[in-house]
């Protein structure tokens, strides 16, 4: 631990006008009054946890300053918080520091300070206020992450609390400790010191100039003491401090407390870039819909999109969420009125990802809408609506939330049905015959329904049996890729990196992961048996809250495609950098065909770092000519990341794969649809595919299949979802808006509108009318 004195640097001085002023200015409503003033709109900025987990640099959080200040400022975005840990001087990534390793920076009064390593402008005890004034010169306002608590190092050193003559050790209890961070105590109402140390901390943030303030570990369980600590606190120091409370889920009985005491609070526990939880989310946000208040905000959580760079659960990749599920994300975001938090590196940000998070319209709708709520929610459509105050017209938002979501269930070798605390022994046991030939064996755990927190799962001495009797640990094989919704999968570790532990046995041997987990193995083709026990971690069960999987066996991928595998005329199989390195040859049949269609999917392991590469691309006639795809224009060309690229690589580089370079080719990236018109007389394609070489050393990914098609592959999941308008109290002709596409759809009659969504896609409409 190393004190910072501050008595022996330079005294900080801020002054309180301003604020005071800004906290005087006459509410807009009712509801506007006193702290909520702060945040008379949901807070839209940036947040450093999804890109950089525990270890932001403050160059990092400037660059962002940056870009943010130059691109979306504009936009209404205003925030750059630093999340948790800035006070750790050599915090890495991934899992936080444990407490014993953990060199803290805290001054004299057992308040944390900024680590100077990381944050070289809190030299000489300044703190954060260099970077709050570099953010604030740039017209944007500065946020930092705090724990709940009183820090340990201020207990066992027993520090003095400023302006009392209590020390630390005197305010605090081992009760309620978090569970997943021990750097804090628990500080205990009405003792004397308590508000004080909370007072003191604000005072210390207030003359850094921090406008946001996120504090963890206090909304679940809800720790209603500290909640209102830290609610007075603010009061007291003279600054318009916005205060969000994390994790959720929030009780959602305690609305009316969290209203009444903080300007946001979480609906749901960490949010990710997965479907499965977008998808909960939508439950979730119905729920709160009706307590959302102006000034306080039901929080859905941070905007994982865009590229994260070293965050907990994602390493230099860009989002898993498809650009449909990015439409639903935002759409759902504004409609619902959460605080818009993005998660990704903003320097990194591609055009898409700009075009979605600066939609005036859409944003519109998220900062000044009302009345929202969601309409209906059945057979895999959702429809939310909401009024715009200025002039009546209604928004309306069209979901199509059906198609195949974490995995298949349909051909599925086993599944263990919903395993939690009310199972006996916490897990069941697993013994299977494999199929004969089984060379694939695929190892799932999916959430039980309720969202995946602390769904931590553990594979007990998986075994595979060979027909000679032979058995084989799992653990002694090298897995083809393995995934986890949180966390990393452990060979003879829980996925918290402790030891395997259920129900309070401990066990040597197995892979520890978590709900949104697949495993998949190349195994002996005469494997015949497989044996395991699946059970709960007793990191998640000691834990008070959700905790329940499912445990599925698969010996063919499970993984949902958006084309139809079946209808393709050649298929590479997966390609990565175990299975087939040096790419493989593609020969398919195209006579009386006039479209070719060539794809590239994820092999379902998401598409991080997927660049593939369409190696000499050629059509051949039946007198031996050949044309080459790459002198040819294509009707359409997509991309999952970048744009398609002739010649090149998707990066723009030069095409290499496996060492080797080409002249002639098509870099794309997965998930890849383009369509060529196939001229007159050509009967054969042909292509050596593979990954590009500019991916090989990337930390996770490359992993793809490349099919070839004569008919358009797309699996057509669309729905037409229809809305009765005179429902919602239009008479006679309506005029509808396309925010998304900011086009005018023209005049429809009051009887019924309906458009087609795409799977897992969103619309959101402006509906303009007479209204009874």
């Amino acid at each position: 631990m190393k004190i910072l004195n501050l008595n022996s640097f330079v005294a900080l001085i801020f002054i309180l006008g301003a604020c005071n002023e800004k906290s005087k200015s006459k509410s807009t409503s009712e509801e506007l009054i006193g702290f909520k003033q702060w945040a008379a709109t949901p807070p839209m900025g940036w947040n450093s946890w999804d890109c950089f987990g525990p270890s932001v640099v403050e160059d990092e959080v400037k660059a962002n300053a940056d870009y943010m200040a130059e691109h979306l400022k504009e936009f209404g975005w205003e925030y750059i918080v630093v999340d948790i840990r800035w006070f750790a001087d050599n915090q890495t990534t991934g899992h936080y520091n444990p407490y014993d390793e953990t060199d803290f920076i805290i001054d004299e009064f057992g308040r944390y300070m900024p680590s100077p390593k990381r944050f070289p402008s809190a030299a000489n005890g300044a703190g954060f206020k260099p970077l709050a004034d570099y953010i604030h010169d740039k017209g944007l306002k500065f946020g930092i992450h705090i724990m709940r608590g009183v820090p340990k190092e201020a207990v066992f050193n027993k520090m003095p609390i400023k302006g009392t003559n209590v020390t630390a050790d005197q305010i605090y209890s081992t009760e309620y400790e978090c569970t997943w961070l021990k750097d804090n105590y628990t500080i205990v109402k009405g003792k004397e010191g308590s508000q004080e140390y909370y007072n003191s901390i604000l005072d210390l943030y207030a003359s850094w100039g921090v406008d946001y303030i996120k504090v963890d570990d206090l909304s679940r369980p809800y720790h209603t003491d500290e909640i209102e600590m830290i609610r007075k606190a603010i009061d007291q120091c003279g600054r318009p401090i916005v205060f969000s409370m994390s994790p959720g889920a929030t009780p959602i009985d305690q609305h009316e407390h969290a209203k009444n005491n903080a300007n946001l609070w979480r609906t749901i526990d960490d949010f990710w870039d997965n479907w499965a939880q977008l998808n909960y989310s939508f439950t979730m946000c119905a729920k709160w819909a009706p307590y959302i208040t102006k000034g306080a905000w039901p929080d859905a959580d941070m905007l994982p999109l865009g590229k994260f760079i070293r965050g907990e659960r994602a390493t230099d990749r860009y989002t898993n969420f498809t650009k449909d599920e990015q439409y639903s994300l935002m759409t759902l975001w504004s409609m619902f009125k959460s605080p818009l938090m993005f998660g990704g590196n903003l320097p990194d940000n591609d055009e898409f990802t700009n075009e979605i998070i600066t939609n005036k319209e859409v944003l519109y709708v998220n900062q000044h809408s009302e009345n929202n709520k969601e309409l209906y929610s059945k057979d895999g459509m959702t429809v939310w609506t909401a009024e715009d105050p200025a002039n009546g017209d209604m928004f309306v938002a069209l979901f199509n939330n059906e198609g195949d979501g974490f995995v298949k269930t349909k051909d599925l070798l086993y599944r263990s049905g919903t395993v939690s605390h009310l199972t006996d022994g916490f897990g069941e046991n697993i013994d299977v015959k494999l199929p004969e030939g089984t060379t694939e064996l695929y190892l799932i755990v999916n959430d039980g329904g309720d969202g995946h927190s602390w769904d931590h799962a553990d594979w007990i001495n998986p075994e595979i049996e060979l027909s000679t009797g032979k058995k084989i640990k799992l653990t002694d094989l090298k897995w083809e890729y393995a995934t986890a919704g949180w966390g990393k999968v452990s060979i003879n570790k829980s996925v918290s990196g402790k030891e395997l532990n259920v129900k309070g046995t401990v066990y040597k041997n197995g892979i520890g992961t978590h709900s949104k987990s697949i495993i998949m193995y190349q195994i002996p083709d005469n494997s015949v048996r497989f044996t395991a026990f699946a059970g709960l971690d007793k990191a998640a069960t000691d834990v008070k809250g959700g905790t329940t999987v499912e445990f599925m066996l698969a010996t063919q991928d499970p993984t949902p495609r958006n084309v139809d595998i079946k209808k393709a005329l050649v298929n590479t199989g997966r390609i990565s950098r175990r299975i087939a390195p040096k790419g493989k040859e593609l020969e398919a049949d195209i006579t009386g065909a006039d479209k070719l269609y060539l794809v590239v999917t994820d092999a379902g392991d998401k598409f991080n770092n997927d660049h593939a590469d369409w190696i000499n691309p050629t059509l051949y006639n039946d007198k031996g000519e050949t044309l080459s795809l790459t002198d040819l224009e294509w009707t359409s060309a997509d991309s999952g990341w970048g744009k398609v690229q002739k010649n090149k690589s998707v990066a723009g580089k030069t095409l290499t794969v496996a060492g080797k370079t080409y002249q002639t080719g098509i870099g794309t990236h997965s998930n890849s649809v383009i369509v060529y018109d196939i001229p007159e007389g050509y009967t054969k394609f042909k292509a050596l595919c593979g990954y590009d070489d500019e991916v090989k050393d990337a930390a996770d990914g490359v992993t793809m299949e490349f099919l070839v098609y004569t008919e358009n592959p797309v699996l057509n999941n669309s729905k037409s979802i229809p809305i009765h308008l005179k429902e919602l109290g239009f008479e006679g002709e309506c005029t509808i808006r396309d925010l998304w596409n900011h086009e005018d759809l023209g005049t429809v009659s009051a009887e019924e509108f309906a458009t087609t969504i795409p799977t897992h896609g969103a619309g959101l409409y402006r509906i303009s009318g007479t209204r009874k």
